[in-house]
């Protein structure tokens, strides 16, 4: 690390996981959510709550909802560009049927297209697809991509709508996900299956990583990138516990285990073919993913707002040991290349 690099990469950077509750799905009076079920309270305190039902969110505070915090967040941290997705709890915390499920879907994706949309082009969108119907659900992104400058999407690893991520009967979907170029986010919800096994104060800790981890295995024992060699998969929090226990994985290989599905291939081989973020919170995992697999997939992250992500991900780049080409790779270029906006 050097000052130099430093300065050259300050406000340059581009971070690619960062969440918003925007203050346009917020609307203590709007229509579109008593029409869904959902009601919005505002605390004395500044704070925001959704009810529906018996079921509640919150609290969203203001430095969630308001962009021109999160603008003075980046500029203080020298981040250019933030990538934002809608906070993953927002399509978890209640239950909808179909139709309504739809209706929220499309606010969440207008909410945050409308907050990106203020920021000068600094805040680049990502659209969350409900797959239900896989046909649907890739005829909906054809339909995004073309209209809403988006970045990228961002889909739950286990979303309660389809059996798996992995599964045959979302190869449309996929298909067409491959086919635009479009990079995909995957990111655990609050609730995911871990939370059976989890105690709840380490659900947003450890039961995350099981979860990131469940999922990208399980597109791996599948096959999938043999399906989708070109696809573009993004695994947040360092990529959970894939690139750090790989090895004890692949004892399956080792003990004749390994499904056909895998094709003979080995995880350490196969876990180059997704592309992971900075946020495992320490310079040494960085330098052990990048030695994993390679400057080129991984992504600068922070996990903003949350108190639990990366308060400093510049910093947290520049301390790992790693070249200038690797450290201006992961802040800046990587994420430039994937971006797949008209800008």
């Amino acid at each position: 690390m050097t000052s130099t690099q430093g300065a050259a990469l300050f406000g340059r950077a581009i971070d690619v996981h960062g969440h918003l509750v925007p203050q346009q799905l917020l609307g203590e009076t709007d229509e579109r959510h008593q029409a869904i079920g959902v009601r919005v309270e505002k605390s004395p305190e500044g704070a925001t709550f959704l009810h529906c039902g018996d079921d509640t969110l919150g609290p969203i505070q203001p430095g969630m909802s308001i962009v021109s915090k999160r603008l003075e967040w980046m500029d203080a941290r020298g981040i250019s560009r933030q990538w934002v997705s809608a906070w993953m709890d927002l399509f978890t915390w209640t239950s909808f049927d179909e139709a309504r499920a739809r209706r929220w879907y499309d606010l969440i994706n207008s909410a945050i297209l409308e907050a990106a949309q203020s920021s000068n082009g600094r805040l680049r969108p990502l659209a969350t697809i409900y797959l239900a119907d896989p046909e649907r659900a890739a005829a909906e992104l054809e339909k995004r991509l073309d209209g809403d400058n988006l970045a990228g999407l961002m889909l739950n690893t286990h979303p309660s709508e389809c059996d798996s991520l992995a599964s045959e009967s979302m190869w449309p979907f996929w298909d067409k996900v491959e086919r635009a170029g479009v990079p995909v986010m995957l990111h655990p919800p609050t609730n995911g299956p871990s939370c059976q096994i989890t105690p709840r104060l380490l659900q947003n800790i450890t039961g995350r990583l099981i979860d990131t981890t469940s999922v990208a295995t399980d597109m791996l024992l599948n096959g999938f990138f043999s399906r989708f060699p070109k696809i573009k998969i993004i695994l947040v929090h360092g990529g959970g516990m894939l690139p750090y226990q790989v090895f004890r994985m692949d004892g399956l290989n080792r003990a004749g285990l390994a499904p056909q599905s895998m094709g003979g291939g080995l995880f350490i081989d196969d876990i180059v073919k997704f592309f992971y973020d900075t946020v495992a919170l320490d310079p040494t995992s960085l330098e052990l993913l990048v030695r994993r697999v390679g400057s080129a997939k991984v992504l600068l992250g922070s996990d903003a707002p949350f108190p639990i992500g990366d308060p400093d991900p510049l910093g947290s780049v520049l301390a790992a040991e790693l070249s200038s080409a690797d450290q201006e790779d992961i802040c800046c270029n990587n994420a430039a290349r994937l971006d797949v906006s008209k800008d």
